[in-house]
């Protein structure tokens, strides 16, 4: 019965983060699909931002709500990458993006899908402005 009971708990609280991954999808403008990243990329001259996660990933959620939500690094995300948010269990992407551990970010270049940058584990407000500042001075170096 126990185990009955924490299986139907599991299921429910999976349901539940990946509700809170569409939504925060939604909200904040982030592409779930990574072909439709790459093509928008391609249209904007734009590197893409993946945001791997896991439905049952604490860390996940602490680096979308305490860091990525803010709007500071909001708008630096979207004026600069297209940002796209993946499970790394359930959606497709090239088999050479999987990360190790989640959460993890990684910055492509769209037209040959190589990856320049990555961010690995939960970062501060302070920490995600100055690595993606980074991130876009590696992009501007592989620009003709």
């Amino acid at each position: 019965m126990r185990m009955k009971l924490f299986i139907i708990f599991l299921f429910s609280f999976s349901t539940l983060l990946c509700a809170s991954d569409a939504r925060f999808t939604q909200e904040y403008g982030y592409m779930d699909s990574y072909q439709e990243a790459k093509s928008k990329a391609l249209a904007h001259n734009k590197p893409m931002m993946i945001l791997f996660v896991t439905a049952s990933c604490p860390w996940c959620q602490k680096l979308k709500h305490q860091t990525l939500k803010k709007d500071d690094v909001n708008t630096i995300i979207h004026d600069s990458f297209i940002p796209v948010i993946l499970d790394k269990e359930t959606d497709d992407f090239p088999q050479g993006l999987t990360p190790m551990v989640v959460p993890t970010i990684v910055f492509i270049e769209p037209k040959n899908e190589t990856k320049f940058f990555e961010i690995i584990g939960y970062k501060t407000v302070g920490d995600f402005l100055e690595l993606s500042r980074q991130a876009r001075n590696a992009f501007s170096k592989l620009q003709p």
